[in-house]
């Protein structure tokens, strides 16, 4: 199973962000843009999960979360990485108060090797993954229209709890069903 820890949009801020990508689209810059119903922040890509590893992957999902008390996303703000200049990927910043996010993505990170995921060197950001850049031309509007939008907010939600999720890819799209859902307890 093809999967990943992530931590769900609630309602306003899933509609929020899908007005935005509708708002972006209509530049019409080569970006392969994220459905609605697949917006969510990953604390861990796990890649193939073998199905005989899913009940440990969802032991160790309940203690990466033990001692992690629910915390609170801004949504705000808009990038690209690895830049604006140069964007490969299309975002939106989600900020934790208290800073709870890259702690449970460290724990994933350390942990989730157990059942065959690859330990990221990277540091962890935080960010909602609006699109993925197709090819690196037709961009200058699409990065002025995100510069634009440093510092707006698309609204806050509570994060209560964690999602081990399945990722199935199809010609459409890729399809994320939950497979497990653990909360926050602190």
């Amino acid at each position: 199973m093809r999967a990943f820890v992530a931590v769900e949009m609630g309602e306003p801020i899933r509609a929020a962000l899908s007005a935005l990508i509708g708002d972006l689209r209509r530049l019409d810059a080569p970006v392969k843009w994220v459905e609605a119903q697949n917006i969510h922040l990953t604390l861990k890509f796990l890649g193939s999960v073998p199905d005989t590893a899913v009940a440990r992957a969802i032991e160790i999902l309940r203690a990466c979360a033990g001692g992690i008390a629910p915390f609170s996303l801004e949504i705000a703000g808009a990038g690209g990485f690895p830049d604006l200049k140069r964007p490969r990927v299309v975002f939106v910043c989600a900020v934790d108060r208290p800073p709870a996010a890259a702690e449970l993505a460290r724990r994933l990170n350390e942990r989730m090797a157990e059942v065959g995921a690859e330990r990221d060197d990277r540091p962890y950001q935080n960010h909602i993954t609006l699109g993925r850049v197709r090819e690196p031309r037709r961009l200058a509007q699409l990065t002025q229209r995100l510069e634009s939008l440093q510092g707006k907010s698309f609204g806050s939600m509570q994060a209560t709890e964690l999602t081990l999720m399945e990722s199935r890819l199809t010609p459409a799209g890729p399809i994320y069903s939950p497979v497990e859902r653990v909360r926050l307890a602190g």
